[in-house]
């Protein structure tokens, strides 16, 4: 008798964690898994933006140059129509180019300048809506998610540096330097994703993505204007968002 009571309770449990197994894997198995691999074209925003050089000079044009790198995501999808997507786009160097420098009203020409460099990489977590069934040979697809920018390896030419410490009028700023912020901001993408093959588990990708990435640009200068030459910094919002192109393949599972 005693061995019954203690053989029913474990009996149930192990019944019940049994089930739950089974049910945990029949829910996984109605999902399907997308890893992609392919190459992503970054063109960043610079309509607006200046690059200061100080809390009096401002260029009077900023233009940032576009890059290709690669990237990598995997999708999974739990239930039909819908499944959420990391991706991470590898880093990216952008060239600073530059056209005047503006003092007040004044502006001293410099045409089309070479004055730095930064890397860009950014990390992606989508929410995506998948109108199709997923039998279909084309797959399209439209997500929302955020965005991490993390900025590095800013630097200026040497040649650049040195012809502010020698510039005609002096303008009384030597030594520059600058930095760039971090971002987190909102993505969106649209994509479409192409099989080779009805049962084919391969598959072509194209999206189109924009990453909202707003950061600080803050330029770091010695001011010879001033007693004691202070080293002084000034800061001004940047807006980079760029838009993403990317082509690549893919496998499911």
């Amino acid at each position: 008798m005693k061995m019954t009571r203690v053989l029913t309770p474990l009996a149930i449990a192990v019944a019940a964690l049994v089930n739950a197994q089974q049910a945990s894997a029949d829910w996984l198995s109605d999902g399907d898994f997308v890893v992609r691999v392919g190459a992503s074209w970054v063109d960043p925003n610079d309509d607006d933006d200046q690059f200061r050089l100080s809390d009096r000079y401002s260029t009077a044009k900023f233009d940032v140059d576009s890059d290709t790198t690669w990237n990598i995501s995997g999708a999974w999808l739990p239930v039909e129509h819908w499944g959420v997507e990391l991706m991470y786009i590898g880093s990216t160097q952008h060239d600073l180019d530059i056209e005047d420098i503006r003092y007040g009203d004044i502006t001293y020409h410099t045409d089309r300048y070479r004055v730095g460099s930064f890397d860009a990489s950014y990390a992606n977590a989508f929410l995506n809506w998948y109108p199709l069934s997923r039998d279909c040979m084309g797959q399209p697809y439209i997500g929302i998610g955020v965005n991490y920018t993390d900025f590095s390896d800013e630097h200026l030419r040497g040649e650049f540096r040195d012809d502010i410490n020698n510039w005609e009028p002096d303008l009384g700023i030597r030594d520059v330097d600058y930095g760039l912020g971090h971002s987190w901001g909102i993505a969106g993408q649209l994509g479409v994703d192409f099989r080779f093959g009805r049962d084919s588990a391969f598959l072509v990708n194209a999206a189109v993505l924009y990453i909202d990435a707003d950061t600080d640009l803050t330029t770091y200068y010695t001011d010879t204007s001033l007693p004691r030459n202070p080293r002084l910094s000034v800061s001004d919002d940047v807006d980079y968002s760029p838009w993403v192109f990317n082509l690549g393949v893919g496998y499911s599972f």
